[in-house]
């Protein structure tokens, strides 16, 4: 029982800190922080690299600041290592940040 406590307690706290990371990115994005932004979704990005909502984070931030390019290649890495491991392309939704970056 005790083991089992400390696994959900770890995950509990690995969720809330990959979720405050993000929550973080956005808000520094919408105060026009970019390079904090970029640094808070890199974090979450390496927490959990195979988490999407991460990495959306990270692409609205360098779209936010006007580097599609590095969106573009940000994006692509992500696409690569979700076909490698989990063989699954991103979702619509992510598809979707992309296809209005000339917005």
């Amino acid at each position: 029982l005790g083991d089992d406590f400390v696994l959900v307690e770890q995950e509990r706290w690995r969720q809330l800190r990959i979720h405050a990371l993000e929550a973080l990115a956005e808000r520094l994005q919408q105060a026009r922080r970019f390079a904090e932004a970029i640094d808070a979704a890199l974090a979450a990005v390496a927490a959990e690299p195979l988490r999407e909502s991460a990495h959306r984070t990270l692409l609205c931030a360098h779209l936010a600041e006007g580097n599609v390019a590095e969106a573009i290649r940000c994006y692509e890495s992500f696409r690569s290592l979700l076909h490698r491991e989990l063989g699954l392309p991103p979702s619509a939704a992510m598809e979707a940040l992309l296809d209005r970056r000339a917005v």
